[in-house]
């Protein structure tokens, strides 16, 4: 019995005793991950500026009636045939009235309130150039003068003066042939009534000035640019 312990004893020394909290040693390490290369930067593109809006103006006023700018043709007209400023309705006066400077021949006076005076074709103090020496300006070729107006106001006279870009000195055509001061809802108004005889055998006279547009008819300040006779 003490041979077979001992035998058993002996055979049990060449076995490897494992626990519960023994790990087993791999026989070789497991392969480490080859690093992943980061990514190569990108270029950074800069941000779009942000459209700027242009900025919005505020319409202009519009006047009764609208004005417009002279028509082409009549626009920049230094080098063109001058023109009578004829009305369009000859109201009392068969030979019609056209804007004039007061008096004739050697009493002709260029320093006097223009006045509507029955039309003569061809005579100088009745022929204007549109658009000369700058746009707007009425000049009258034969005196190198330019119809202006004393103010922008109602009842306001018109002259003649030295050219210049003065506002007094722009007009524009309006709707209906409204012979406007330019920006301004003031028009070129013969007086209403009967015209007054001026000595010529059939002539007649009225004032002429400014007056608000929308007050007055359109028969006594619709006008025409017909070239050096009446249409």
């Amino acid at each position: 019995m003490l041979a077979l312990a001992l035998a058993f004893s002996l055979s049990g020394c060449g076995q490897e005793e494992t626990g519960p909290g023994t790990v087993p040693t791999a026989d070789a390490a497991a392969p480490t991950a080859a690093p992943t290369p980061a990514p190569a930067p990108q270029p950074t593109t800069p941000p779009e500026p942000a459209a700027v809006s242009e900025p919005t103006l505020p319409a202009a006023a519009e006047s009764e009636p609208p004005a417009a700018d002279f028509p082409d043709a009549l626009l920049g007209n230094s080098g063109g045939e001058a023109t009578l400023v004829q009305l369009v309705d000859p109201l009392d006066e068969p030979e019609f009235y056209c804007v004039d400077v007061p008096g004739f021949g050697a009493g002709l006076n260029l320093a006097a309130a223009m006045t509507a005076h029955t039309c003569k074709p061809g005579a100088d103090d009745e022929l204007f150039r549109t658009g000369a020496p700058l746009p707007g300006n009425l000049l009258m070729p034969a005196y190198q003068l330019c119809l202006e107006a004393a103010a922008a106001e109602p009842a306001a006279a018109l002259f003649l003066k030295d050219c210049s870009d003065s506002p007094l000195q722009r007009f524009s055509l309006g709707a209906g042939g409204s012979l406007q001061l330019a920006g301004t809802a003031y028009c070129l108004t013969i007086a209403p009534g009967v015209g007054e005889p001026t000595g010529g055998p059939s002539h007649l006279r009225r004032e002429l000035t400014l007056e608000d547009c929308g007050a007055v008819p359109a028969e006594l300040r619709s006008w025409q640019l017909p070239g050096p006779s009446p249409a």
